[in-house]
């Protein structure tokens, strides 16, 4: 694939995977190899970029990082017992006021040429409310006009919810809103949806993040590059990898030195919805970040695996990880005991469960940092009647 961005001094052509973006100082030092007119000026850009001072941390990590840290002792963990992730706030803009340049012409991940003149009314939509937060971490949040049911950030509160019976996009809700911008992927649908909102000659952008770990730095650009804030992408992408790196370092230092065994269950309801998620959906990179051992991904298990009783206790896990909403729709612990297996596991004999909010469970985005902070300090740290 490719996107193209056009500018008045001269049309840049660059070569991306999977409908993502190159960094944008990347993007300019191409241009600077091209020998393209304007490669003068975009060479100084990025170096700028590159050279600028080492941002400072957002107050939420800051903060986060200090709670940990004063709360988590080494070789002092749980081990029996419920404790849940406290949720993560709004993420702190990287500016108030980011510089835009449009129009942004681009390729997007269908294959669609799109061209976006207009962010002042944008609709983010997935399955994990990533990109809301990236559009408030880029200073673009009182542009959001609705959200997905992933979006559960207070800066969005009060703004209209526009999916259905979970994560199905309401073709009307949507269009009732006048976007100007629709930015999606193919985690929320179904793809019939997507289609009639752009067929209603709505600008819509669809995109195909890697949503790793190590991803979320050119995650965070790709989503900067399609609303023409270039600047304010680099520096959000900067600061969310540093906080990331500086999280996982301090959860190092008082990690287990064996690491405990974790297995990731998805569930909805007390029916047939009882997953064990595996590598594919993120698992491996959320347990490793703190510490932790993801069982699923020894079994060779890959994306979701009917969790039946054999499954578990094959698994064997220490501890049961899971999405809140997830757990309080089977009732609870006890509701969850009840399954088969779960109490023939380790963690089910232990009743070590540990919830981690909806939205920040498997959302590799702009407040990564924070969001592993929060999941072992719930893993590690004491367990609170909260």
């Amino acid at each position: 694939m490719f996107c193209r961005f056009r500018n008045r001094a001269h049309t840049t052509r660059c070569k991306i995977t999977a409908g993502m973006f190159t960094a944008a100082a990347l993007l300019l030092a191409g241009c600077a190899e091209s020998g393209e007119p304007g490669a003068q000026s975009a060479a100084t850009t990025a170096s700028a970029l590159a050279s600028a001072t080492t941002l400072q941390p957002s107050a939420g990590f800051a903060a986060a990082l200090a709670e940990f840290q004063s709360t988590v002792t080494k070789g002092n963990y749980p081990t029996s017992g419920e404790s849940s992730a406290k949720l993560v706030g709004d993420v702190t803009p990287i500016t108030p006021d980011p510089a835009v340049s449009l129009p942004v012409s681009l390729n997007d991940a269908d294959g669609y040429e799109v061209t976006v003149t207009d962010i002042s009314r944008i609709l983010p939509l997935d399955l994990y409310g990533t990109t809301s937060r990236t559009l408030a971490g880029l200073g673009l949040g009182e542009h959001i006009i609705g959200r997905s049911v992933s979006s559960t950030e207070p800066l969005l509160q009060d703004v209209p919810v526009v999916t259905q019976a979970g994560h199905n996009i309401n073709v009307e809700a949507v269009l009732n809103l006048h976007p100007t911008l629709v930015i999606v992927d193919h985690s929320i649908g179904p793809a019939e949806a997507i289609d009639q909102i752009r067929a209603a000659g709505v600008t819509v952008v669809v995109i195909q993040p890697s949503r790793t770990i190590d991803s979320i730095g050119d995650d965070i650009r790709t989503i900067a590059g399609i609303t023409g804030v270039n600047e304010a992408g680099e520096q959000l992408a900067r600061r969310a990898e540093a906080e990331r790196d500086e999280a996982i370092a301090a959860i190092s230092a008082v990690s287990p030195a064996t690491p405990l065994d974790l297995a990731f269950i998805y569930a909805r309801g007390t029916g047939g919805v009882f997953f064990i998620l595996g590598p594919e959906a993120g698992t491996t990179d959320l347990f490793s970040a703190v510490g932790a051992h993801d069982t699923a991904a020894d079994a060779g298990l890959n994306d979701t695996t009917p969790a039946n009783a054999e499954a578990l206790v094959k698994l064997n896990p220490e501890v049961i990880v899971m999405m809140s909403a997830g757990l309080e729709s089977t009732g609870g612990v006890p509701g969850l005991l009840a399954r088969p297996g779960i109490a023939q596991t380790t963690a089910g004999q232990q009743q070590r469960i540990v919830a981690i909010p909806d939205s920040q469970a498997l959302s590799f985005g702009p407040q990564t940092g924070e969001m592993l902070l929060a999941f072992a300090q719930a893993l590690y740290g004491p367990l609170t009647d909260s």
